[in-house]
């Protein structure tokens, strides 16, 4: 019996730590997505993230749908990814 729990245990946390690496926190994202054409305090080709609107509502649709030079992320990025950028885009307002 023992060894039954110990099994099921070691495969739950094996689990887990999968499911937190193959989902990235906000600034991974923010590195691997946005940091291209955004920086947190500079002007870059898009606005920095210092001078965004601090309205999550507003944050998500121009993420989900895109606005003039930014690329809709509707269909690259879940709902759970496009919510932690959000986190993080206010975070370091």
């Amino acid at each position: 019996m023992n060894r039954y729990i110990f099994s099921i245990l070691t495969i739950a946390i094996a689990s887990m730590a999968t499911t937190a690496s193959a989902n990235p926190d906000g600034q991974q994202l923010f590195n691997s997505k946005c940091l291209m054409c955004h920086s947190l305090d500079q002007k870059k080709m898009g606005p920095s993230v210092k001078s965004m609107s601090t309205d999550p509502d507003s944050l998500r649709t121009i993420i989900t749908m895109g606005k003039g030079m930014m690329p809709a992320y509707e269909k690259k990025l879940s709902g759970a990814e496009i919510d932690m950028l959000v986190d993080y885009l206010i975070a370091n307002q």
